[in-house]
């Protein structure tokens, strides 16, 4: 689902210093999360002094372990959660269980699984106006 950061953000840095992905960045003096980086910890909401950072119902939510959208024959594998991305198609790479290498289930495996936060964020690249 990620997060947003509201108005009446102060700047006061701790969500930045929270963040275990470094997904917090500021842009033009503005505080922001990069929902495609973001794993839904909630760590930035939980410390924020000014309870302005709140779950961003626009992002797909980040499952973490067992995801794509949980579907049960991958349960049990390891999921990159965006640090590792398939060169080819973009897609989280995953690991299955027992092995130490990470692959692409859309590539490798030619299933038609996406991550839900690397499918939004394509759509949002894709909907922005050329410049």
């Amino acid at each position: 689902m990620s997060f947003a950061i509201g108005p009446g953000c102060t700047g006061c840095d701790m969500c930045v210093r929270a963040c275990p992905r470094g997904a917090i960045h500021v842009f033009n003096g503005r505080y922001s999360v990069v929902g495609l980086d973001c794993n839904d910890c909630g760590m930035c909401a939980i410390v924020c002094p000014e309870h302005v950072i709140y779950c961003d119902p626009t992002w797909a939510r980040c499952w973490g372990r067992g995801c794509p959208l949980s579907a049960n024959r991958y349960d049990s594998w390891a999921c990159s959660e965006g640090r590792r991305r398939c060169d080819g198609c973009g897609n989280s790479l995953w690991r299955p269980p027992g092995s130490d290498r990470w692959i692409c289930v859309r590539c490798d495996r030619e299933a038609r699984v996406m991550c839900p936060k690397v499918r939004k964020a394509e759509r949002a690249t894709d909907a922005e106006p050329a410049a």
